[in-house]
């Protein structure tokens, strides 16, 4: 981490491919600096959600993957010794950390929890390609799928309010860029303790093909926007998500629950 050094900052590496990387940040850190994408940050938060520290050592996000919507999403962008030398006037702000229940059980999440389309491109993506053509390609993906996605009968309770219908894709984010960094989730923010649930009807399939084809970086999808704090449903034929990890469909129907838990992560942004 020289670069980390030229910019004031004694740092320890550990990486999260050790085994003992857990313990790792179980010591009295003053930062815990993440260097890499989505995954890695997600993966660095849930082992700080278990361990109960989340709100007590703050993150510096270090945004090297190649959606980074985690960081986007908090206005997080640049060079990383730009980034770093910019640590010493950070501001900090708030990231909630969602909590998906299921069949397997509980996992956390930063991104979101979905059904449907997203899901299913996620599942059958290949080995990645070079970095400046993964967002495309992973946009080309998601639309092949939505092409020719059937729609799946779902009654979704949202916030103790029920809602149903046949959908192509359910999203429940927790920030507003998901995926290929598309901005589902249009006006979300990563601190306000609410969801934004999108719903894409099979009626809105050729406006959703066109949003994407299009520059969906300017305008909202055309799709129907839910925002709670609690979301539950009856999850049957559809591929689900939470965050980059993709679940078959269930042997028989199964419940699905997801919140925001209440501790936060404490994220530095600089200046």
């Amino acid at each position: 981490m020289t670069v980390a050094r030229r910019a004031g900052l004694a740092t320890t590496y550990q990486s999260i491919k050790d085994k003992d990387f857990k313990d790792a940040l179980g010591e009295n850190w003053e930062l815990v600096l993440v260097a890499g994408g989505d995954g890695t940050v997600a993966k660095i938060a849930r082992c700080l959600v278990d361990r109960d520290i989340a709100h007590t050592i703050p993150i510096a996000i270090l945004p090297v993957g190649t959606a980074n919507n985690i960081a986007r999403s908090l206005g997080i962008e640049g060079e990383v010794a730009d980034l770093l030398s910019g640590l010493s006037n950070a501001k900090t702000r708030y990231l909630d950390v969602g909590l998906a229940k299921g069949p397997w059980g509980e996992r956390n999440f930063l991104e979101a929890v979905g059904c449907g389309s997203v899901a299913e491109a996620i599942a059958h993506s290949g080995p990645k390609p070079p970095k400046p053509i993964r967002i495309e390609m992973g946009r080309e993906a998601l639309r092949d799928f939505l092409r020719k996605a059937e729609a799946e009968p779902f009654e979704i309770d949202v916030d103790g309010e029920k809602f149903a219908g046949e959908f192509l894709l359910i999203e429940a984010l927790n920030i507003n860029l998901s995926g290929p960094s598309l901005p589902l989730a249009f006006s979300a923010t990563p601190d306000d303790q609410l969801l934004d649930i999108i719903f894409v009807f099979a009626r809105d399939r050729r406006k959703m093909m066109k949003w994407l084809e299009g520059t969906p970086e300017e305008t909202p999808p055309p799709a129907t926007v839910l925002r709670g704090r609690k979301i539950q449903f009856m999850w049957d034929r559809a591929y689900l998500r939470i965050d980059d990890r993709v679940y078959m469909p269930p042997k028989k129907p199964s419940t699905v629950e997801v919140m925001l838990e209440k501790e936060r992560l404490m994220i530095l942004i600089p200046s």
